[in-house]
């Protein structure tokens, strides 16, 4: 989304957090938005996808070792 549509919405309250879905209420948090979605535009993204999710599934699991087992 370019910059003045950006702070259209932010100005209006309708530009919202992807998280939670609660209108943004800081300038610099709108600036944010815009610049993850360049980015994941410009990177070839359909969709955002949160960093929690781009872990590599394919790495083992060690074992939970507790301190007090013997």
């Amino acid at each position: 989304m370019p910059y003045d549509q950006v702070m259209h919405k932010w100005k209006e309250g309708e530009l919202k957090s992807g998280g939670s879905g609660k209108p943004i209420k800081s300038q610099k948090q709108a600036v944010a938005i815009m610049l993850s979605e360049k980015k994941a535009a410009q990177a070839g993204k359909k969709e955002y996808q949160s960093e929690s999710h781009s872990y590599d599934h394919t790495r083992p699991k060690r074992p939970i070792q507790s301190r007090y087992s013997k």
